[in-house]
């Protein structure tokens, strides 16, 4: 089995959730073996997405939404809402998102725009 390097967007553990990125490691086998859904996604370039949450799944409640970049890559923005650090992410990239709570992330597609598979895991990835 192999494993697979993982940003992970989540809440921080002030009074406010504010999102952050933490780096993880994920054994592949549980890209298929929590699998609820999958999709392959392309976004034109400079897409952008204002602040929003991971939030639950309405049939399956906590979830991870997966992004893996294939070609191009899109922007995270986490962190403080006045003062948002935006972290890029480019082709080979893995991105969880489980920040259900707090005021959110933000998202931009980069100049070239993004192809990627878009999956939804059962569960929360441990962080």
């Amino acid at each position: 089995m192999s494993e697979i390097k993982i940003s992970i967007v989540c809440c921080d553990d002030t009074p406010e959730q504010h999102s952050k990125i933490v780096a993880a490691t994920i054994d592949e086998s549980i890209l298929t073996s929590r699998l609820l859904d999958s999709a392959e996604q392309t976004l034109p370039p400079h897409e952008a997405k204002g602040l929003h949450n991971a939030a639950a799944h309405p049939e399956h409640g906590l979830v991870t939404y997966l992004q893996q970049v294939n070609e191009g890559g899109f922007a995270v923005l986490v962190g403080d809402p006045e003062d948002l650090q935006e972290t890029y992410f480019g082709a080979g990239s893995y991105v969880g998102f489980i920040d259900a709570e707090g005021p959110g992330h933000a998202s931009k597609v980069g100049p070239d725009g993004v192809k990627k598979t878009f999956r939804i895991l059962k569960g929360h990835l441990e962080v």
